[in-house]
């Protein structure tokens, strides 16, 4: 895990935090907690295969047949 993605995962982590504390889960280990749902937002950040050959992300994709 490089720099960025480190601070990614924080970034994540404290915004789950507030959203723990938010919902009043100070019964639990927030801070475990928190950087568990970090954790799962980084995998999902990971590229993965896809096997349609120009998927992406849909609003930047072309319209197709679109004309002027």
């Amino acid at each position: 895990m490089n720099e960025h993605d480190t601070n990614l995962r924080d970034l994540a982590a404290m915004f789950a935090m507030a959203g723990l504390l938010m919902r009043g889960r100070e019964d639990i280990r927030i801070v475990d907690s928190a950087f568990d749902i970090a954790d799962k937002f980084m995998e999902q950040r990971q590229p993965q295969a896809v096997d349609e050959p120009d998927a992406g992300i849909a609003a930047l994709k072309p319209k197709r047949g679109a004309k002027k």
